[in-house]
């Protein structure tokens, strides 16, 4: 097995390519990989002649032995072919160049340094790896290690050093990579990516793609999501197209995301039909310009600029070219100055080269010309933009060329890319052949026409009509008109209808109307059962009467009172007792009186106008029934009617709620300002969803402490003002919103090892992130069992704090090929040091399980309720959780608690057998 450096190259570019040219497979259908490989070579050979014409003749080598480089004279070596035989495989080179600098004393080493040419300015990481690829086998050939490699490059011989010691251990892992590939007789599985373009095996990759429907064909789906859809069993684009759901954007979003759906694209293809998803709108003006800009990427260099300018009367073109780089400025203020002149003018662009263009052209001009390209900019338009959310044409990829080519066959000049108008003009400034410049600006015009053509086809046919155009044959959908699933808490919601007639049908389908209406006049058993559920309801007799007399004027304090106008109200109320419940009525009377003294009229009952018609025990009973134990209301209802004859509405049972939830404000308040003081705030969040928008519901917790509240967003910037007092340590998950607040924080180790741990039973291969793992591992083990037996003391567990540095030490250091264990390194670098708070304090813990165990009661009860709530709802029900939430943590009976009236935290803490001592007085003890 021989392994070159051009087999080394095309690894670093696709592993694909490194097993064809191994292989020797022949290419065809590029010119773009020959002429680069051209230019390489020409270049190569002029900056060898520049470096030798520097030196003596006996300075020079081509290809010198290594034997005894040591003691050579030469001081530049050209063309070095080098060998090396591994265990399992042949490694062959053939360095540019070596420059060789004797050693002044025999106990010194000369130095070697190898030498790559490369044509173009820019740098990529597969020209260091490259070097150092000839470096490793140069050290091998000398037996010293070489540090240091340069790569001369570009129009003007710039030499970039490069550390090729750093990158040694990179470069072996590759060589091992390559062996296993090549060790197989069969090519590994294909995967296009954004090197087909330049790749010699182009039209073959992108057949066989084709012909089994393989996902990379999207060029929008990047690596890791075509992961996740293959570990779905979803491999070709007809499969992914059957999981597109078209869903609704919330109308309260205030920046809602605009997300390119690659299994949209999929359907598109599969359907052939071109599918507009949410609104895509261009503005409207009196004059439209086309705008294309080409330029040379590697040099920074823009030449031409293509601009169709359309009015209402006539198209004209406007086409300005660059001979040079000193005329690069010029043609950017030309095209300022006659666009500056049009009316209401927007200008249309497709994608952003064209925008950096003249951001970056304006930043070097004048105060005139600046100001007229910064006005333009303000009025272009990026189609692209419009084009990836809301558009999706029946195309593999968003590509200008792809799109037109489906908009219309009979358009002609896309068949070459932006690569070939790079061969063109290097070629022109090569030859000055005048045909190489009429192709660019043929090529640049037709960017322009291609462009005009798109989003006339935008403004036509999506603003205007849907479905397929006799015209130009293509079919037009909106992804509103697909059927949107419902969710699940709407899947028994009533069905809208698009005849009424059916809607009335429908209606006399339902069970209750059958029984009640139809049932009961053909089987004559249903009448006594209808009359039995539809009995009137009788009031319950009262137990007890309560008489209200006033004796004296609440004013002059007389006793010469005139008693008139009775009343009275029932209070159904529920009394607890060790041996069971009991309903009870209480029939309160009252009188209207009026002093005969000072006239004054009053009634001996202070009460509201509607009297309050259901007790404490009875409220208590409901809230416990529907927050601590779950049931939901309707059940509860059904549950006093069937147990204790009490028919009570929705209403009644609603203000229940509310009034106990306004009766514990006190406590809810309380309890957040104990949270605030303590040593250690355990928070996390979760979403909520409202009738008609997304909400989250955070907890803070301590202890023996739960608060819970709702906002409408997950933003943390309100976190600042409301833990503005907090000096101790936050317990948190690793959400980025937490890492802006001033304090201590310790990130939940747990949500970490099921991160990981999931990761690597997902690719149980992967030999670093196995190694990083168990490392990790071990270390987190020995800690845990510290705590087990000390506890969450300091003094105990500073012993582990060497190793955990050496650790993090070791593993931000660490050179990775793997993804995954890249991944978990910079994860280690970001939050490594948070990650190991607890080590350094007093009873922090390592996980986050506090906030995590208080968000499951919420989470439970957003099984039944989701979707269903209101803002003002779930309020009422969040005040309450932390009321109930905080008694379960102090192991107090909250039905107890709610009967005894106890409105304090005091209280709270002592119905639990515990002193009222907060945590806040414990943190001098830390």
């Amino acid at each position: 097995m021989k392994i070159t450096s051009d087999v080394f190259h095309a690894y670093l570019k696709c592993p694909t390519k490194c097993w064809l040219r191994a292989t020797g497979e022949l290419s065809a259908g590029n010119d773009y990989p020959e002429w680069v490989k051209e230019q390489n070579a020409s270049y190569r050979v002029a900056e060898i002649e520049r470096l030798v014409a520097k030196l003596a003749n006996d300075e020079v080598a081509l290809s010198p032995a290594m034997k005894n480089a040591q003691a050579a004279k030469w001081r530049l070596a050209t063309s070095l072919a080098l060998g090396l035989e591994l265990d399992c495989c042949i490694l062959e080179t053939e360095i540019h160049a070596v420059e060789h600098t004797p050693s002044e004393s025999a106990n010194n080493l000369a130095e070697f340094i190898p030498i790559r040419f490369v044509f173009t300015n820019k740098l990529g990481n597969d020209q260091k790896l490259l070097l150092g690829f000839d470096s490793f086998l140069l050290s091998k050939a000398l037996g010293c290690e070489i540090n240091i490699g340069k790569i001369i490059h570009g129009n003007g011989s710039a030499t970039t050093s490069v550390k090729t010691s750093i990158l040694a251990g990179e470069v072996q892992n590759h060589i091992k990579n390559i062996v296993t590939l090549l060790s197989c007789p069969a090519p590994p599985e294909l995967v296009l990516n954004r090197h087909c373009a330049e790749c010699e095996f182009r039209n073959r990759c992108h057949q066989i793609a084709k012909a089994t429907d393989d996902l990379s064909l999207l060029s929008g789906m990047s690596e890791k999501e075509r992961s996740g859809h293959r570990s779905k069993g979803i491999f070709t684009v007809t499969q992914l197209s059957y999981t597109f759901r078209p869903r609704r954007t919330r109308k309260r979003a205030k920046k809602p995301a605009k997300p390119h759906h690659v299994a949209l694209q999929a359907l598109a293809i599969r359907q052939n039909t071109v599918y507009i998803h949410g609104t895509p709108e261009l503005p409207e003006c009196e004059s439209r310009v086309y705008l294309d800009v080409e330029g040379l990427p590697d040099r920074d260099f823009y030449y031409l600029i293509g601009a169709l300018v359309v009015t209402k009367d006539r198209e004209t073109f406007l086409s300005l070219w660059a001979d040079t780089e000193s005329d690069e400025v010029g043609i950017f203020v030309k095209f300022a100055e006659a666009i500056s002149q049009l009316p209401d003018c927007r200008v249309f662009h497709f994608g952003n080269y064209d925008a950096i263009a003249m951001k970056r052209i304006a930043a070097s001009l004048g105060a005139g010309p600046e100001q007229q390209l910064n006005a333009i900019l303000q009025r272009s338009v990026n189609v692209l933009s419009l084009v990836y959310p809301h558009v999706y044409f029946p195309t593999y990829s968003n590509s200008l060329k792809a799109i037109v080519r489906h908009l219309g066959r009979d358009f002609v000049g896309f068949e070459k890319t932006g690569l070939d108008s790079i061969v063109w003009r290097m070629q022109w400034e090569k030859t000055g052949d005048s045909s190489f410049k009429t192709r660019l600006l043929e090529y640049n015009k037709a960017d322009c026409i291609a462009l005009m053509r798109l989003t006339d086809f935008i403004t036509r046919r999506i603003s205007m009509n849907i479905g397929k155009n006799s015209e130009d044959e293509i079919t037009v959908n909106r992804t509103e008109d697909m059927k949107i699933i419902r969710p699940h808490w709407q899947l028994f919601a009533v069905k809208p209808f698009a005849i009424d007639d059916l809607r009335h049908v429908n209606k006399s389908a339902y069970f209750d109307y059958q029984r009640d209406k139809v049932f009961a006049r053909t089987h004559p058993q249903f009448k006594i059962i209808h009359k039995r559920m539809t009995k009137k309801q009788i009031p319950p007799k009262p137990n007890k009467t309560t008489v209200l007399e006033a004796k004296i004027c609440p004013g002059c304090l007389s006793r010469k009172l005139k008693r008139y106008n009775e009343s009275s109200h029932d209070l159904v109320d529920l009394n607890f007792s060790k041996i069971g419940v009991k309903k009870c009525t209480t029939r309160y009377i009252s009188w209207r009186y009026c002093c005969g003294k000072c006239g004054k009229s009053f009634r001996s009952e202070d009460r509201l106008p509607h009297p309050q018609r259901y007790g404490h025990g009875l409220a208590s009973w409901c809230v416990y029934q529907n927050n601590v134990l779950g049931v939901n209301m309707s059940k509860v209802r059904k549950g006093l009617e069937e147990i204790f004859s009490l028919h009570l509405d929705t209403s009644p049972v609603e203000r229940a709620m509310n009034r106990t939830a306004a009766f514990y404000e006190t406590l809810y308040a309380e309890i957040l300002k104990e949270i605030v003081a303590s040593p250690v705030i355990h928070i996390d969040e979760t979403t909520v969803r409202m009738r008609k928008q997304q909400g989250y519901v955070w907890v803070l917790t301590t202890m023996d402490k739960v608060y819970y509240f709702y906002r409408p967003t997950r933003e943390t910037d309100f976190l600042r003002e409301m833990l503005a007092s907090f000096r101790g340590v936050l317990v948190s998950d690793f959400y980025t919103g937490y890492d802006s607040l001033p304090c201590a924080q310790q990130k939940c180790l747990v949500h970490f090892i099921r991160d990981i741990d999931d990761d690597l039973l997902r690719n149980p291969f992967d030999e670093e992130l196995k190694s990083l793992t168990e490392a990790f591992g071990r270390m987190l083990k020995a800690i845990v069992n510290t705590i087990d037996r000390f506890g969450l003391k300091r003094r105990h567990l500073n012993r582990h704090m060497k190793e955990v540095e050496g650790f993090l030490k070791c593993q931000t250091a660490a050179v990775f090929t793997s993804e995954l264990a890249n991944k978990y390194k910079k994860r280690f670098e970001k939050h490594g040091p948070k990650m190991f708070t607890f080590i350094a304090h007093n009873g922090v813990p390592w996980n986050n399980n506090n906030a995590e165990h208080a968000i499951k009661r919420f989470v439970k009860y957003r099984r039944e309720n989701d979707g269903r709530y209101s803002e003002r709802t779930v309020k009422v029900y969040l005040v309450l959780a932390s009321i109930f939430e905080t008694c379960e943590f102090n192991n107090v009976n909250v039905l107890q608690f709610l009967l005894s009236k106890e409105k304090s935290l005091h209280g709270l803490l002592r119905m639990g057998v515990r002193k009222s001592k907060s945590f806040a007085s414990a943190k001098k003890e830390n």
